[in-house]
């Protein structure tokens, strides 16, 4: 399916002048539907379960 970039810009920024709250909410929804976890963060997940499971760790070596 093709669809024309023009017609999705007129009909986003139709939608931003009639509907500014709904078009709010739909820009939000897309950019948490596109987030990755930064590095960092995944990095102070894993030290967080590491130090969680640390005794599980240590009985199991």
């Amino acid at each position: 399916m093709v669809i024309d970039k023009n017609t999705v810009k007129d009909a986003l920024r139709e939608l931003l002048h009639e509907e500014p709250e709904t078009f709010k909410n739909l820009l939000k929804e897309i950019l948490q539907e596109q987030a990755q976890p930064t590095d960092a963060e995944v990095d102070a997940l894993m030290q967080a379960n590491f130090k969680r499971f640390d005794a599980t760790f240590k009985a199991l070596a």
